[in-house]
């Protein structure tokens, strides 16, 4: 038995064509760009789920909120922003002031309620709570999914 062995006339690696030598570097563009854009996708979204800050750059607080209920008291009327991403708007029944602030964060309604509650009637997600204690405060506050709804109707000066 006779062991031949086969010889090719072309060589199994062949040199880049001058047009296609820029290949690889194509790949490495499109990979760059494709990280690039995941990076500025999230940084969107880091910035998206940020808490919203006050107009002076802070955090908002309870505090901010409950004066911000304040001031919409005093301006008798309109559609106000306040810092945590809803709106206070405020309703009149004869000579009968009513806010409305949607989207409140339960841990920001019980507290706010404290102190509302002191400067007048108080109504959390449609219910208006007979006996004031943090335990009802906290369950109605924690009633709906997301944030609560506070209706406030401030005391007449006298």
């Amino acid at each position: 038995m006779a062991i031949s062995s086969a010889t090719h006339s072309k060589a199994f690696v062949h040199a880049p064509a001058e047009g296609n030598a820029s290949g690889g570097g194509k790949t490495r563009l499109l990979a760059m760009t494709g990280i690039v854009l995941v990076v500025a996708a999230l940084g969107a979204a880091a910035l998206l789920m940020r808490p919203h800050m006050g107009e002076n750059g802070a955090a908002p607080t309870p505090e901010t909120f409950a004066d911000q209920m304040l001031a919409a008291a005093r301006a008798g009327g309109g559609t106000f922003p306040h810092v945590f991403g809803g709106t206070i708007r405020t309703e009149r029944n004869g000579a009968v002031l009513a806010l409305v602030a949607d989207n409140v964060p339960p841990s920001v309604c019980v507290s706010v309620g404290w102190k509302l509650v002191r400067k007048g009637l108080l109504s959390i997600n449609g219910t208006m709570p007979l006996r004031v204690s943090a335990a009802k405060l906290s369950d109605l506050c924690n009633q709906e999914d997301g944030g609560a709804v506070l209706t406030w109707i401030p005391k007449q000066p006298e």
